[in-house]
């Protein structure tokens, strides 16, 4: 699918060999054979449903949100007929809290094991309770050797007058908020005033040599030569440059953070059989690497590694060699009253 990345937004559903149809059409009832998974487009191999469905008679109605924030909004607003989602570390405080998501019953998942051990026991779920670990990554900044002088090494870059007009920055509060407070010296979990305003500041005077906020069409912009360097998802640059071979992905030498995505179960799923059995089957070692190897996304199942592609494997920008790794940290657990700051901070950039 030319132009679409992991955070794309398109309605799908994906139906064992039929066409796409939307999620609300596909709504049956309770005892109908099916499971509806909410994700990220392209964020899993083609054939993965297909073949799932193939094998087991379960029907996958795939839908597809454009923003993590989207996703929140939506299952905190009631909307029914879910039954998985996927979210990233830090949304898993939040959803736990307002009982979006319901905890795996023990034992449920015999492929469990094949989660690498450095994937478990997280901050954000300390007892392997709601989260199965998907797909991980990292933020960095994506970019077109063409047009781009020299190879970019610091997130200042994303700041350089000579771009004006050609630079794109992810349309989210934890990456832009995040990176800007790296970029002036204060930790994650900073709660001084004197921090968010120095971060509102910094962020504001970007805007005028930006062409967009964007999460969702970027790396068209980035393929198509319409911005030539852009905040960006690592898979979805790698993606990208199958179709652009000019295009390329830099972790700064500033630092940046690394995610975790993760299949969660969505609170009173009307299919929970069902969805355990996808979810037990995505985590297959074969499974889980096909999915990598298609997405271009670090798998953290250690069962999948004998199956991953070499040149994923060998790819530093994928997985970052340990000089890279001492420089990338994940996103800390913030309070709800200093997660709203980040939002209100964000808030206020957009509006400026």
């Amino acid at each position: 699918m030319p132009g679409m990345t992991r955070r794309d937004f398109l309605k799908i559903a994906v139906l064992a060999g039929t066409a796409p149809t939307l999620l609300a059409s596909c709504a049956g009832s309770d005892d109908k054979r099916e499971v509806n998974f909410f994700n990220w487009s392209t964020y899993i191999a083609k054939d993965t449903l297909p073949k799932f469905s193939l094998e087991t008679g379960i029907v996958v109605n795939y839908s597809v949100f454009s923003d993590e924030e989207d996703m929140f909004a939506k299952l905190r607003s009631g909307a029914m007929g879910y039954d998985l989602t996927v979210a990233t570390d830090y949304m898993i405080p939040r959803m736990k809290a307002l009982n979006l998501i319901d905890p795996y019953p023990t034992g449920a998942l015999k492929n469990i094991g094949n989660i690498d051990s450095k994937f478990r026991d997280t901050p954000y779920d300390p007892q392997n309770a709601y989260t199965v670990p998907y797909l991980w990554g990292t933020t960095g900044i994506g970019y077109n050797k063409k047009h781009v002088s020299k190879r970019p090494d610091s997130w200042w870059d994303l700041w350089d007058p000579k771009y004006k007009g050609k630079i794109s920055m992810l349309d989210n509060a934890r990456d832009c908020v995040g990176i800007a407070l790296l970029m002036k010296g204060y930790p994650q979990n900073t709660d001084s005033d004197a921090a968010f305003q120095a971060v509102e500041k910094l962020l504001i005077s970007q805007k005028p040599l930006l062409k967009q906020y964007s999460s969702a069409t970027y790396v068209d912009s980035l393929i198509n030569g319409e911005v030539d360097l852009a905040m960006a998802w690592s898979g979805d640059v790698i993606q990208a440059a199958k179709e652009n071979p000019e295009l390329d992905y830099v972790i700064p030498k500033e630092g940046s953070y690394m995610w975790v995505d993760n299949m969660c179960l969505v609170k009173g799923s009307r299919h929970r059989a069902d969805t355990l059995r996808l979810v037990d089957y995505l985590i297959e070692g074969k499974v889980a690497a096909d999915i990598a190897n298609f997405v271009r996304y670090g798998s953290p199942n250690a069962a999948a590694k004998p199956y991953l592609d070499k040149t994923l494997l060998d790819d530093p920008r994928v997985f970052p060699p340990p000089s890279v790794q001492k420089r990338l940290q994940f996103y800390s657990i913030l309070p709800p009253d200093l997660a709203q700051t980040w939002i209100n901070t964000w808030s206020d950039v957009k509006a400026a």
